[in-house]
């Protein structure tokens, strides 16, 4: 970057220059210093409309700096070291002006003197992370101030964090950096409408920064990394958990639907689109007649071979597809699973993609789509229910690693049984069956993270005469709530031994891992009500407090990914007042 020449015709650029080393310090940049350093650029009437591009193409966080670049603009601010007091704690700003002035002949121009103000602006909106880095810059042997503090416990609470963080510590702090911007701050949950669009652009944020296709090949936009994919999901829980749902839906169900029931010819024109969510999507399985029973489903898709089309169909109200995640606001297309219907024979249940809206929002002809309505937690997901009425869709349609129609009209498998085909199909998609006791461990860890801490502050009564005491240290207290501590460690290990199972899996140990998944989640979550139940209880009246997070904990049960680990955690006391 300042190899460029457009910093020797004009050294004022390297006010810049601080600012771009303190949003980048930490590998992450997100919407809010985004939108702020690009209305701070395009403001400033003195940069020609070349320098101007320059400095814009360095808030895209699809194209983050080299590591020489940073380390370019880390080497000019340490030439100022001898100009910079480690007492003194100069701001970005001040530094800028600095390097300005090393390395230009004179003052600073009128027009940059009349930037100052919106240059601290900028400085001002980054927070304390800013604050920080001006710091560190300036002072780069002096110890902050949260360095001389020390937490006080009986153990190394960083050694257990890096424990249960593993190799996921790195995407960890990413993503934490992102929901920890001022754009992803908690939003009116009582007015559905605005709380559904907001999950929807903490969703596209979140999609601007690669984390959305995580898990898809490389070769369509994806970093092919799964565990992170589930990692992403039990951070995002510490905001808010409709935006968990929201991703999951869309990244996980919908993408993963096409990514692992389609063929390349889907992944060519669909998996990218998905991943950057320019194409909302649907997983529509469930039927109002028929819940987990996905092989009773009653909606059909006949091949019409004279027009080589599926003529997609819901025979009657009970076969409607119902409680669909994304489809009663957002969804333009739904992963349809249907009966496959080719010569009059039914040949079992099968995935097809069916549009439901165009780009504009209107819903298209066939379609028939019902909203949910208020739900008792999640009201930021749109829950709907879809019918459809001979709606024909091409033959390309179909996803077809499993189950296909040749040019003949015939219909083909590499599995000749029936029985065999569905389960190898939704064997595919068992990584759903991972996440949802992951989930309800994480619900467990954020019930007990705020139940322990409500207990450790919480004074009732004590010895005759002297001060109360907290209702942690009390015995009773402490046996209803440690041993399910304890279980939440031991299940976060059990898990982790899942996860690493599934994806280091090998044909032969499918069957074992569906096992294991299926025995592990019904545990889990049944361990989930128990806990939070308790957690509950063990916050007395404040348990009853919409602001404790418990209710939203109970409401949902374990529908959602919540903390990844009890310590060290984001939350305070009360996590939703932080």
């Amino acid at each position: 970057m300042l190899s460029n020449p457009l910093f020797k015709s004009n050294p004022q650029l390297y006010v810049f220059v601080p600012i771009f080393y303190a949003v980048w310090s930490d590998a992450v940049l997100t919407p809010s210093e985004i939108q702020e350093i690009r209305s701070l650029i395009d403001s400033q009437s003195w940069l020609t409309n070349e320098e101007r591009n320059f400095l814009l193409a360095n808030i895209n966080p699809a194209a983050p700096p080299t590591p020489q670049e940073f380390k370019s603009w880390q080497e000019e601010i340490n030439n100022l070291s001898s100009e910079l007091a480690a007492g003194k704690k100069d701001s970005l700003v001040d530094i800028g002006l600095k390097l300005v002035r090393k390395n230009a002949i004179g003052s600073e121009s009128d027009a940059l003197i009349k930037a100052i103000p919106a240059l601290q602006k900028v400085e001002n909106t980054l927070g304390i992370i800013s604050r920080e880095s001006a710091y560190f810059i300036s002072s780069a042997n002096h110890p902050t101030e949260t360095e001389k503090l020390t937490t006080q416990s009986s153990f190394d609470v960083n050694e257990l964090a890096k424990i249960l963080d593993g190799d996921q510590a790195g995407i960890i702090r990413k993503v934490k950096t992102i929901i920890s911007d001022p754009s992803f701050e908690f939003t009116d949950v009582d007015n559905r409408k605005d709380y559904r669009e907001k999950v929807l652009e903490w969703c596209k944020h979140l999609a601007a920064q690669g984390y959305g296709a995580m898990a898809y090949p490389k070769a369509y936009g994806g970093s092919d990394d799964m565990e992170s994919y589930f990692t992403i999901m039990e951070v995002l829980s510490y905001r808010d958990l409709s935006m968990v749902i929201k991703y999951g839906v869309q990244f996980g169900l919908f993408g993963m639907s096409v990514q692992l029931l389609g063929t390349e010819k889907h992944h060519k024109k669909y998996l990218e689109a998905i991943g950057k969510l320019e194409l909302p999507g649907c997983f529509a399985m469930t039927e109002t007649g028929h819940g987990s029973n996905v092989k009773g489903i009653e909606t059909t898709a006949i091949y019409n071979h004279n027009k080589k089309t599926f003529t997609v169909h819901t025979p009657h109200k009970y076969a409607r597809k119902d409680y669909i995640g994304n489809a009663a606001a957002h969804g333009q297309m739904a992963t349809t699973f249907a009966k496959l219907i080719v010569d009059g024979k039914d040949y079992g249940v099968a995935a097809l993609l069916v549009p439901i809206r165009d780009k504009n929002g209107k819903t298209l002809p066939g379609i028939s789509i019902e909203d949910c309505g208020r739900k008792m937690g999640l009201n930021g997901v749109d829950n709907g229910r879809i019918t459809f009425n001979q709606v024909e869709i091409p033959k390309e349609n179909l996803l077809n690693r499993f189950a296909d129609v040749d040019d003949s009209g015939q219909f083909t498998s590499p599995i000749a049984s029936d029985n065999r085909r569905f389960f190898t199909m939704l064997g595919t998609l068992v990584g759903g069956r991972i996440g949802i006791p992951r989930s309800g461990l994480s619900a467990s860890k954020k019930g007990l993270t705020i139940a322990i801490r409500y207990g450790d502050r919480r004074k009732q009564f004590g010895p005759e005469g002297a001060a109360e005491v907290p209702i942690l240290n009390y015995r009773t207290h402490q046996r209803r709530i440690i041993p399910l501590l304890a279980s939440a460690y031991a299940l976060h290990f059990a898990l982790q031994h899942l996860t690493q199972r599934f994806l280091k899996r090998t044909e032969d140990e499918m069957q074992e891992i569906e096992a294991l998944a299926a025995g592990l989640k019904s545990f889990a979550t049944w361990s989930t009500t128990k806990t939070l139940q308790e957690c509950r209880e063990a916050c007395g009246g404040n348990g009853f407090l919409s602001n404790n997070y418990i209710d939203d904990l109970k409401m949902i049960q374990i529908s959602t990914p919540l903390l990844k680990e009890i310590t060290p955690c984001l939350c305070n006391w009360w996590p939703k007042a932080g």
